[in-house]
């Protein structure tokens, strides 16, 4: 099996940015889901006390609804910033796909 290392030389710079690009947003996404599980935790502290009441209908279809599509529109334009003018797109996304993977 090939070494991380090897792949990325054969990638070139695309891969090096790529894979860099992808630990920056793996590490960025675990830091918001962290941030996300205090959130739910202050929030489900807060209805056992009855001090706050939730309503977790109207939070799903908002996640599922207008808020997923969102999300995608998001993470579209967020590729499209990254790989904006690079003429090593490819070794940039399989870096990038390393990097997430990994």
């Amino acid at each position: 099996m090939l070494s991380l290392p090897a792949i990325l030389s054969t990638l070139g710079v695309g891969g090096l940015f790529g894979y860099g690009a992808g630990v920056a947003i793996r590490s960025v996404t675990r830091l918001v889901g962290c941030m996300i599980g205090v959130l739910f935790i202050l929030m489900q502290v807060l209805a056992y006390y009855g001090l706050a009441e939730w309503h977790w209908d109207k939070i799903g279809q908002f996640v599922t609804g207008p808020g997923a599509s969102a999300a995608q529109s998001v993470s579209y334009g967020l590729w499209k910033v990254l790989t904006y003018n690079l003429p090593f797109s490819g070794g940039f996304a399989a870096g990038f796909w390393l990097a997430m993977r990994r």
